[in-house]
């Protein structure tokens, strides 16, 4: 599988986990994803301790996916998405990260994609504040 299109398979499936996280729809992650062994269900609660975690009292509101990447002025480099391609070959990586009310939060989305013929395996591993 080429690196464009293993890219565009891993975003259609990064659509549909940002928008359950934005959406509050935390038992649709496992439906759509492998979880990493570190991450128990049910999804809220792993969700609301990573919050917890971080010093927030409760979980902000996540955007949904958005073809618009945020910019930051100060660093027009930046980029809301980013693949990194395993030099093995095996896969690629992605940090997406989560905005509320069109602003960075902190928090990023951190997935892999496995090659499995002309599929991906997707794996959710992290909420992670970067």
């Amino acid at each position: 599988m080429d690196r464009q299109t293993a890219e565009q398979k891993a975003i259609e499936i990064l659509k549909q986990v940002v928008d359950a996280l934005a959406e509050k729809r935390y038992e649709d992650i496992p439906k759509l994803v492998e979880l990493e062994e570190h991450i128990q269900e049910p999804m809220e609660e792993f969700v609301a301790e990573v919050y917890r975690m971080w010093g927030w009292e409760e979980i902000p509101p996540i955007d949904p996916w958005t073809e618009e990447r945020v910019t930051i002025p100060t660093n027009p480099c930046y980029q809301q998405l980013n693949f990194y391609h395993f030099n093995n070959g095996s896969g690629l990586a992605a940090d997406y990260d989560l905005t509320s009310d069109g602003e960075r939060n902190d928090l990023t989305l951190q997935m892999e994609f496995l090659y499995r013929g002309e599929e991906l395996r997707p794996v959710f591993l992290d909420l992670h504040v970067m």
